[in-house]
């Protein structure tokens, strides 16, 4: 049986000093996401993000142009997708909210609130038909 609150112990558990660090410079993207009955934690493989399960099993994934930066100050934009597990080539991805500029040199950062961002995921989640369809694992 899928517990999502289990498996994202499980994973904070193996933190390390890296994952640490990410926790302390995105802990309220963290409280956010926990918050909104979702069970997020830090991924560092290939990139900073913060994943988030649902409570289906699938995963929301919050990272920026490619991941997030660990100097909060650089981040230019949320870029949240919806995945059914953490796969480099999921069979599908739903794009749910996306401030990042088009062009990180020259645009300016794009808004970094965090309840537009959650009440983006919240909408979303409600809506999706790999989530409806309960077909979201």
């Amino acid at each position: 049986m899928f517990e999502p609150a289990t498996d994202a112990a499980r994973i904070r558990a193996e933190y390390g000093r890296e994952e640490l660090r990410a926790m302390e410079v995105y802990f309220d993207v963290v409280t956010a996401l926990h918050a909104s009955g979702l069970h997020p934690y830090i991924e560092t493989r290939g990139g900073l993000a913060i994943c988030a399960y649902t409570p289906g099993g699938s995963l929301l994934v919050v990272a920026s142009h490619d991941a997030l930066p660990l100097r909060r100050a650089t981040l230019s934009g949320w870029h949240i997708t919806h995945v059914p597990e953490d796969t480099h080539c999921p069979p599908w991805r739903c794009r749910v909210y996306d401030t990042t500029p088009v062009d990180p040199d020259r645009d300016p950062p794009g808004d970094l609130d965090l309840a537009a961002a959650v009440d983006a995921v919240a909408a979303h989640l409600t809506a999706c038909p790999h989530t409806a369809e309960g077909v979201d694992r």
